[in-house]
């Protein structure tokens, strides 16, 4: 806190030591009332220039103090916007004597290098240069100090909140720093233009209004995706219960049916109880697949996986007269948490079984690819039609059997891992689905 105001007022001293106080046209002196009302309505009236990231606007008519005020008076014209800017918003004293120290220091170093408060009317190149230059060191040692006091107050690295910081607001620094210098060189060669840069100043309202809009929609929309993860995740457990007592008590008519009219309808009703209960458990997995809570991570073996997966659906596939086999080219291992990823291979798999004819196989295929571990699902079914293709993955996309879920399920699984989920298909030639994971 005392720190940074004593380096700038030192710097502000070596400033006009070396530049001077006085400027050459009567006209430049406005430009510290100027600077004045800049900075007090940017403070008052911060706007957002990025979704995240409040830009102070009243870098602009700083910068522009800076460069055409005299080294003596520029800098301090700016210190002393900014604190009176500060101290009309209500901070407190240390952090305006920070802010205001922080801007001095950067004024000081950008007036000794690139200020044009001189007698010379046309500007050259090199001068020009050495304004962008300036309007350059005057953000970079901004943002530097201003990343200081929290790094020391917080305990967290300065370069990483340093590089944080300068990700976050480079692009609207550095538009405000050419806005600056076009403005500082436009009132020396052509006055009557030097306000025609400030027309982004109603693009960016109108951009802060538009960011502050998509704020409040995905906020909107985030508080309904998490009340529906909510309701899927309690319809599915409200409803297991009584469904897991209609299936036992189906099992026992089915047995005490045996031979008579009714045991069809009491097997139908048995497949259908065991259809709402995949489904139950689909919707508990997408529920569980969309939440934001970390992967239970583990070293996998995914040859393991995909053999676990061909053990558990032998059986069933058996039934439909499909074969069902693993082809395994590598062991590659991956961290990820098994249990969904393994979720999402099953889907696929079931898929799989559920189109192909009796008498086909579907294969596993477990490999490397170039950029990681591949599992592929191939099948032998009718393929899919090319306009079901660019949905085929969202939900309730569904076919002429199956919930549309399985799909939905696999690619967020493997979204949330890291990973890309593809289809490769021909009408009448089958389809290969292939989930590709980072190694």
């Amino acid at each position: 806190m005392a720190g940074v105001p004593a380096a700038g007022v030192l710097l502000a001293v070596v400033a006009a030591a070396a530049g001077g106080f006085s400027a050459a046209q009567p006209w430049r002196w406005f430009v510290v009332p100027a600077c004045l009302v800049g900075v007090v309505l940017a403070e008052k009236y911060p706007v957002k220039i990025g979704p995240e990231q409040k830009v102070n606007l009243g870098a602009l008519p700083c910068l522009v103090a800076v460069l055409l005020l005299p080294p003596g008076v520029g800098p301090a014209t700016a210190a002393l916007s900014v604190f009176a800017g500060n101290r009309l918003v209500g901070r407190t004293w240390p952090e305006s004597w920070l802010n205001s120290g922080n801007t001095l220091a950067a004024g000081a170093v950008a007036a000794m290098v690139g200020s044009i408060g001189d007698v010379q009317q046309d500007i050259d190149a090199a001068q020009a240069l050495r304004a962008t230059a300036a309007s350059l060191l005057y953000i970079a040692i901004n943002l530097g100090l201003a990343a200081l006091p929290p790094a020391l107050h917080g305990g967290l690295p300065y370069l990483l909140l340093l590089r944080h910081a300068a990700s976050a607001t480079w692009p609207a620094l550095l538009t405000l720093g050419a806005c600056g210098v076009s403005i500082a060189v436009l009132a020396v060669e052509a006055p009557v233009a030097a306000p025609l840069p400030l027309i982004v100043l109603p693009m960016i309202y109108r951009m802060n209004r538009a960011i502050e809009a998509q704020g409040k929609a995905n906020e909107q929309l985030a508080g309904v995706l998490a009340a529906q993860r909510r309701f899927l995740t309690d319809v599915s457990h409200q409803v297991a219960t009584p469904l897991a007592t209609i299936m036992t008590n189906l099992s026992i008519l089915r047995r005490a049916s045996r031979g008579r009219p009714a045991e069809a309808a009491v097997a139908d009703s048995v497949a259908e109880a065991e259809r709402m209960k995949r489904m139950l458990g689909r919707l508990r997995s997408l529920a569980h697949a969309d939440e934001d809570v970390p992967l239970r991570r583990e070293l996998v073996d995914l040859a393991e996986l995909t053999a676990d997966v061909v053990r558990a659906y032998t059986a069933q596939a058996a039934t439909s007269g499909v074969g069902l086999v693993a082809e395994v080219a590598s062991h590659p291992h991956i961290n990820a948490d098994k249990d969904l990823l393994r979720e999402a291979v099953a889907n696929l798999v079931e898929n799989a079984v559920r189109v192909s004819p009796p008498g086909a196989q579907v294969r596993l295929r477990v490999g490397r690819g170039l950029g990681g571990p591949v599992i592929a699902v191939a099948d032998d079914g009718p393929g899919i039609e090319s306009d079901r293709l660019p949905r085929l993955f969202e939900r309730f996309q569904r076919s002429d059997s199956g919930s549309g879920l399985g799909l939905a399920i696999a690619r967020r699984v493997v979204e949330r891992h890291g990973g890309t989920i593809r289809v490769k298909t021909e009408p009448g030639t089958g389809s290969t689905f292939t989930i590709e994971l980072p190694g």
